[in-house]
């Protein structure tokens, strides 16, 4: 059934233009002129960042959160919660954020390909898009970025999950933000880049809830808490996601080798 809906939401999103709306320039055009303000002047903020070896460290160690194996590690452990704690909105949580980062992890890479802009660390640093036309193809894979992408894509659905509670919502957008905003410190992307990359994941963890969720009207209605944070240790040079749901705490590290250990405290 998961690769059933897979399918056929690749296919809605690819033709979704096709249906679009008059009402939909509400929100279009003021991303086309966010977008096409923020190409002009991509060249020029990444020059005024200037380079900073110890920022594009940090930088890199906190979009290690919005890494593909940590969000993937947070949808699989939200639905082992969900499944071993009878708790019907943790496990709905994980495997709509599996189907929406499947689906990004597809639009976001036939984008690059498509787009095939130089990385602000490659090439004259000018993001150029098809710099050599096909003669070096691709030259480059920035636009969007993935990790924007699913961020906001997860922000998206456990947001939506998780109706009612405004102070999670904001701390899990600021979240996102926060690891769109390190892939520009890092010089890991333009800032155009996570603009069109958030912005796609955001819509297409909206398509996901609203297509899949069991009851997309109701959710947070009894009191349902789930939520993550991200914790580092830098002692160890460790990172990782706490995860609460209905007062249990559970804490995952992700090591840079991709090592995991899972903790959980009972008596919390």
């Amino acid at each position: 059934q998961c690769f059933r809906d897979f399918l056929n939401d690749q296919k809605n999103m690819w033709t979704s233009p096709l249906r679009i709306k008059p009402h939909d320039a509400e929100w279009l055009l003021p991303f086309a002129a966010a977008t096409a303000v923020s190409i002009r002047y991509d060249a020029d903020t990444i020059s005024t960042l200037g380079v900073s070896r110890s920022r594009d460290i940090i930088s890199r160690r906190l979009t290690d959160v919005g890494s593909p194996y940590t969000m993937v590690g947070f949808a699989v452990t939200a639905y082992l919660i969900g499944h071993f704690h009878h708790n019907e909105n943790a496990r709905e949580t994980g495997v709509l954020t599996l189907e929406a980062l499947a689906d990004t992890a597809v639009i976001t890479e036939v984008l690059k390909y498509a787009t095939n802009r130089e990385r602000p660390f490659t090439g004259s640093g000018r993001g150029r898009f098809y710099p050599d036309g096909f003669d070096n193809y691709p030259a480059g894979l920035s636009m969007p970025s993935g990790h924007a992408a699913s961020a906001f894509a997860v922000a998206k659905i456990v947001s939506d999950e998780t109706r009612g509670h405004t102070w999670l919502h904001l701390g899990l957008y600021a979240l996102a933000t926060t690891i769109a905003a390190a892939r520009i410190t890092g010089h890991e992307h333009f800032p155009s880049d996570v603009i069109v990359g958030g912005t796609f994941g955001y819509l297409i963890g909206g398509y996901i809830y609203h297509h899949h969720a069991s009851n997309p009207t109701r959710r947070g209605d009894h009191g349902i808490l789930f939520g993550m944070a991200p914790i580092t240790d830098a002692n160890t040079h460790t990172y990782g996601m706490t995860i609460v749901t209905n007062g249990d705490i559970f804490q995952s590290e992700w090591f840079q080798h991709l090592h995991l250990v899972a903790k959980h405290s009972s008596d919390q």
